[in-house]
């Protein structure tokens, strides 16, 4: 095979691993942007399945308190109601023994009538009866009242939708929170300190703002279960354009390994049936979609604090 031959097989070969290689890149070109839109789209995906968890458990919490509500309002009114009559009726009970008393220490009745009554007084320990019965009205009324405020914050947590934005003071949130899971708080021994500043109003779903308060607080609860010290430090302030919420807790804290995935979905450092991992992951898309942030930062056994930021501006509507 002369020179000439080696020339053109050598330069048929170069042309072939010249286009070989475009080929390749071309190809790979096309992979990688096809990746590009798959991972893309898987980012979508996650957002809206981060979406619909979030308005369907809002929806679910909305539709199981608006039922609870209703259910404990109606005996509530009547019982109330009975109550009031009962007070009324107890006073002339009582204007009544008072005036048997008198009558039997003036010799009104014979002996024998005064000695029934006195062994019915002892038997029946009337004298009690009598003294005690006006506290107890006070604080079966003083524990209706108490009911008529979880059945009014229930309703605050039920009445609203995901396009339900009015303005609302978020301090008084708060403390509606707080009077929802005051039983909670108790049981778990948890001292609440509050220092919530005066604030500006703020245009938002006040139920899914609520929501975001209520799982903060919750986790900040379950974190301080073990902590020899349990307190739980809410404030607020503000500034020209914002408001800011502070929950912090002297809880068991996060690791260094795990801060990064605190806010994803189903991730959660509670022991197996303690929790769903969806808290902070619906409180994130919440404050999220109300333009605001929300940060927090950690050490493992020294609490948590999260710090919660919500625009003021009048114009703020929800995200698409």
């Amino acid at each position: 095979m002369t020179d000439n031959h080696y020339k053109i097989a050598y330069e048929r070969e170069k042309k072939n691993r010249l286009l070989a290689e475009a080929l390749l890149e071309e190809k790979s070109r096309s992979l990688y942007l096809s990746n590009q839109e798959l991972a893309e789209s898987n980012q979508h995906l996650k957002l809206h399945q981060t979406i619909i968890l979030r308005n369907e458990k809002l929806a679910t919490i909305g539709t199981l308190s608006a039922g609870i509500a209703h259910e404990i309002n109606n005996p509530l009114s009547f019982i109330s109601s009975n109550i009031e009559m009962l007070k009324t009726y107890w006073a002339s009970c009582t204007d009544m023994f008072s005036l048997l008393q008198k009558l039997m220490q003036t010799a009104a009745f014979s002996d024998e009538v005064t000695l029934h009554l006195n062994t019915f007084i002892e038997s029946h320990d009337m004298i009690f009866i009598h003294e005690e019965t006006p506290e107890l009205l006070s604080d079966t009324v003083d524990g209706l009242v108490r009911i008529k405020e979880i059945v009014n914050n229930l309703r605050i947590f039920a009445h609203s939708q995901p396009t339900d934005y009015s303005e609302a003071d978020i301090n008084q949130g708060i403390r509606n929170t707080l009077k929802i899971l005051n039983s909670q708080i108790i049981d778990a021994q948890v001292s609440i300190k509050l220092d919530l500043k005066p604030i500006a109003s703020v245009m938002c779903n006040l139920g899914e703002i609520n929501q975001v308060l209520l799982n903060l607080i919750v986790n900040a609860t379950h974190a301080m279960e073990k902590s020899p010290i349990k307190q739980l430090t809410i404030s607020s302030q503000s500034d020209s354009d914002q408001i800011i919420i502070i929950v912090s807790d002297t809880g068991c804290g996060i690791s260094k390994s795990k801060l990064g995935d605190i806010f994803s979905p189903f991730f959660t450092t509670k022991e197996v049936g303690k929790g769903t991992g969806m808290g902070l992951s619906i409180a994130h898309g919440i404050i999220e979609n109300h333009g605001g942030e929300i940060e927090f930062t950690s050490k493992q056994g020294e609490g948590a604090t999260f710090i919660v930021k919500l625009p003021t501006m009048i114009n703020n509507q929800p995200k698409e």
